[in-house]
């Protein structure tokens, strides 16, 4: 970490310094707010050997931080090795998972620096008709073998919040401070996919203020819950914005299965650097350097964008102070 800050530093920390590694595509829930399980067409994946290349790759890049994303990541069964290769390379490491398979690779999930599991709400019929799947036992019975069985770093449960499941939040609150949980809470956001099509699932302002009121009500009650005040200002403030654009392209490496670069980000490909292209290949590349270039002008399908992982690396590029408040946060309640 301390090398990789160095060499961050060298380049004026600007580099890519996350890498989001879509590990599949496909998914064995169906949420209400999320399109990804509509779409399970077959899908090429990378060999385990490329992936472990791009991981050293990172390493030399000065990457410091490694999320195992999907779909739904233990659906790929290379899973406990990449986490065990990337924990061995000394990148800070997080995986969501829905946690349907979650004991049964338990062993691998509790090497994650931060093990993210999906729980929306604790009332069962509810939860089976946000997620498509009757599965919250199945989930909470992973997580009390984990808590009684194994050694573990942090362990989040991540809610998706609507108005809906608004008032569910204390309960799930309360069981996660008894079992040393963190609870994040974020606000249901559409997801872009550009061959998909979704329903708009978005909180209207008046709608995000009545649910930021209540989680920062439920904060000062339970030290477990992670609010981020930074990010739900930029959610009411529609998102993405020529002040505040996207960098995802430029400082995240964006990863799918094959193993290949997508650009500008996760979710819409102008340009695909490939699987057999090094780091060093890909970003030096032209098409990527205009690519880059150009990414900060936002494209149409950018503005409106909410999405958690391309405004965590923004939000460090663009704000300084916003990143340094999310940075004590984070350390405070880990």
């Amino acid at each position: 970490m301390f090398r990789n800050a160095l060499r961050q530093l060298r380049h004026g920390f600007n580099r890519p310094f996350m890498v989001m590694f879509e590990t599949t595509l496909h998914c064995n829930m169906k949420c209400g707010y999320c399109a990804i399980w509509q779409n399970q067409q077959p899908e090429d994946r990378a060999m385990r050997d490329r992936v472990f290349a791009r991981m050293d790759e990172a390493a030399e890049f000065g990457v410091f931080a490694w999320s195992f994303s999907g779909g739904e990541p233990l659906m790929n069964a290379n899973m406990p090795d990449y986490i065990e290769y990337a924990s061995r390379k000394g990148f800070f490491t997080s995986m969501p998972t829905n946690g349907l398979a979650l004991k049964k690779y338990a062993e691998a999930c509790v090497k994650l620096d931060q093990l993210e599991v999906s729980i929306d709400t604790l009332d069962r019929e509810k939860f089976a008709r946000r997620r498509g799947i009757d599965g919250l036992p199945t989930i909470l019975a992973a997580l009390d073998y984990i808590l009684g069985k194994l050694k573990h770093h942090t362990i989040q449960i991540n809610a998706a919040v609507d108005l809906e499941n608004l008032e569910d939040l204390p309960a799930l609150a309360r069981y996660c401070q008894e079992r040393r949980l963190l609870l994040h809470t974020e606000a249901v956001h559409n997801v872009v996919r550009t061959t998909w099509q979704t329903e708009d699932v978005e909180l209207e302002k008046e709608e995000l203020d009545k649910v930021a009121a209540y989680v920062l009500k439920l904060k000062k009650e339970y030290k477990c819950v992670r609010f981020y005040k930074d990010y739900y200002n930029f959610y009411r403030n529609d998102g993405f914005t020529r002040k505040f654009p996207c960098r995802s392209a430029s400082h995240l490496v964006n990863m799918r299965p094959d193993g290949s670069i997508q650009f500008p980000c996760a979710f819409v490909q102008l340009h695909r650097g490939a699987p057999e292209m090094s780091l060093r290949e890909i970003y030096e590349s032209p098409d990527v350097r205009k690519i880059i270039a150009e990414s900060t002008k936002m494209w149409d399908f950018c503005k409106g964008c909410k999405i958690g992982c391309p405004y965590e690396v923004s939000a460090y590029r663009n704000s300084p102070l916003t990143a340094i408040r999310s940075a004590i946060d984070f350390l405070q309640l880990n």
